[in-house]
């Protein structure tokens, strides 16, 4: 073993926004981290690189109290969320924006909606398929990347992590691979943010139940579950549960690689119906799209499957998704088929005429009494049901779509990993998709990736901080963590502060000097002229006003709204 190796403070397990947040955390607290990641290359692959880049609390606004986000989170799980780590999530995820913030991570609102408010920028493209390069999440991986070296932290390459060294009840290290040679690499304390056990078969099928090729893999596809195979053998415990994150995708996606990750096809599945090979619907459509790729997913079958919907459903909410499937779907050269009639339609999907025919008169009845409570298979509200009725009646051949696992490594509120018994394993700490405890439950509650595995982070490098004896405290500005960018730009923030007054009195010294200057020459005429320029100049005043108040809501979210 290279003396080298002894140095390190601390191991962490995965080179994703998990582990680099804690390695650069750690090093900012006086530690000397070693992130061991299985990738190589400056732009490895992992689920945090390619994601959209929205940091948010179950769509919610990180910012809002903490109170309030308990109670999100706690609505949105039916109350499955493990409370201690639903209350760290509600305290740090603020922290975590204005924390990524000083690391050069520039931030943007996608859209109106509250929960798209922090975008890592630039954001993802307008169009279907992988877009990640150069993207605000690549570069922010690549910023950290570049703090932890320049504090004195290591990356290591091309290592896999095969086992944990567990000595007396303590985690003392982990026993590695890299370029043919093993080797044991000793620290008092370790890190697991290697991501879910989405792209592992095995821990696939025992864990979440389904088919694993029923599936498609939207995401990295680094996702092994190691770290949760090394945390179990260890005599870590497991959250309960069998849920994931993920999107009801075109089943081209299979075939035709400019159709995944996006277009996303929820807002069409969910507004219409979905029916299999028989022509009836076989799903409750009305929770959400997570819920609903996991209700597919969980079916024994997933070879004909198909989003029904009709010409107004496409128009509207096939329209609304950040990466709408209308048109992009179809522009990727995603299957759509289109009929004047249900019997025509079936024709070409290739299911039953009469059962499709059947099932699309019931369920518009149901829609247009609202008694989709009683139909065969109920259809929940949370998202609004149209009825399929405008031509063209539309089909989409679907399949559910993962990106990573809900469930895994159970943790306290301090990230440390917990054994069977629910005590700490000592020198021994998780953080991101490997572990779980927060998100899932009967409704397949998505409260958020990135910020999960950023917060927990955050919170695994100040526990071990702590327990290494580094004395530090969170300063005012740390804790309420709202780094203003607008600050940066003294006469933009003056324009979006007083633009309005200013409006008003440039206005009326305007009308002013043109009365002054008209009415020796014009007389009584010169007020009305006045008037009507006083006007003209306050609309164009306060229009340009509210125009830069817009965009810089979009390009700088960190205004109050």
């Amino acid at each position: 073993m290279n003396q080298n190796d002894k140095l390190f403070d601390v191991l962490i397990v995965g080179g994703g926004i998990a582990g680099l947040t804690a390695a650069v955390r750690a090093a900012e607290l006086g530690l000397r981290p070693l992130v061991l990641e299985q990738g190589d290359g400056e732009d490895y692959p992992n689920n945090s690189r390619q994601s959209g880049g929205i940091v948010h609390i179950g769509f919610h606004d990180p910012y809002r109290e903490p109170a309030e986000l308990e109670q999100i989170i706690a609505r949105m799980t039916d109350g499955e969320a493990k409370p201690e780590l639903v209350r760290a999530l509600s305290q740090t995820g603020a922290r975590l924006i204005g924390w990524l913030q000083q690391h050069g991570t520039s931030f943007m609102r996608f859209n109106p909606q509250e929960g798209y408010r922090w975008c890592m920028a630039p954001p993802r493209a307008l169009r279907a398929g992988l877009d990640w390069k150069g993207r605000g999440p690549d570069l922010t991986l690549r910023q950290l990347v570049k703090d932890l070296i320049a504090s004195g932290g290591v990356l290591q390459l091309n290592t896999k992590v095969t086992a944990l060294e567990i000595q007396q009840g303590r985690c003392v290290g982990v026993r590695v691979t890299q370029d043919g040679e093993q080797k044991l690499l000793q620290s008092p304390y370790t890190i697991l943010a290697d991501g879910g056990f989405q792209s592992s078969r095995n821990l696939f099928e025992q864990y979440i139940g389904a088919k694993f090729d029923s599936v498609f893999q939207r995401g990295a596809r680094t996702g092994h579950g190691d770290g949760l195979a090394m945390a179990l053998t260890a005599g870590a415990a497991m959250t309960s549960g069998n849920r994931f994150y993920g999107h009801v995708l075109c089943s081209d996606a299979r075939h035709n690689d400019q159709v995944w990750p996006y277009p996303e096809v929820d807002a069409l599945a969910t507004a219409g119906m979905v029916v299999d090979g028989t022509g009836r619907r076989i799903v409750d459509e009305g929770i959400s799209g997570v819920h609903l790729a996991n209700e597919l997913a969980a079916r024994a079958t997933t070879d004909q499957l198909f989003a029904v919907f009709d010409g107004k459903i496409w128009d509207g909410p096939g329209t609304t998704a950040r990466i709408p499937a209308n048109p992009l779907l179809e522009k990727a050269g995603g299957t759509i088929l289109r009929a004047n009639s249900a019997f025509e339609l079936a024709q070409k999907m290739g299911v039953p005429g009469d059962a499709l025919v059947s099932t699309l008169t019931v369920f518009n009845q149901a829609v247009t009494l609202g008694t989709l409570d009683r139909l065969e298979i109920p259809r929940s509200t949370k998202v609004q049901a149209f009825s399929i009725e405008h031509a063209p009646l539309m089909a989409i051949p679907i399949c559910p779509g993962i990106t990573y696992t809900m469930d895994g490594i159970d943790i306290d509120a301090h990230a440390q990993v917990l054994d069977a018994s629910r005590k700490p394993i000592e020198g021994l700490f998780a953080a991101g998709a490997t572990t779980g405890g927060l998100e899932g439950g009967k409704n397949s509650a998505y409260i958020g990736g990135l910020i999960k595995a950023g917060s927990f982070g955050l919170i695994a490098a100040e526990r071990v901080a702590t327990l290494a004896g580094k004395s530090f405290s969170l300063t005012p500005a740390q804790v309420e963590s709202k780094t203003k960018a607008i600050d940066q730009f003294p006469i933009l923030r003056t324009t979006i502060k007083y633009g309005t007054p200013i409006a008003y009195v440039s206005s009326v010294l305007l009308g002013l000097m043109v009365y002054l200057m008209l009415a020796g020459k014009t007389g009584w005429m010169a007020v009305p002229i006045a008037v009507v320029l006083l006007l003209v100049m306050l609309v164009v005043m306060l229009g340009v006003v509210e125009l830069i108040k817009l965009i810089t809501q979009f390009l700088m979210p960190d205004q109050d709204s």
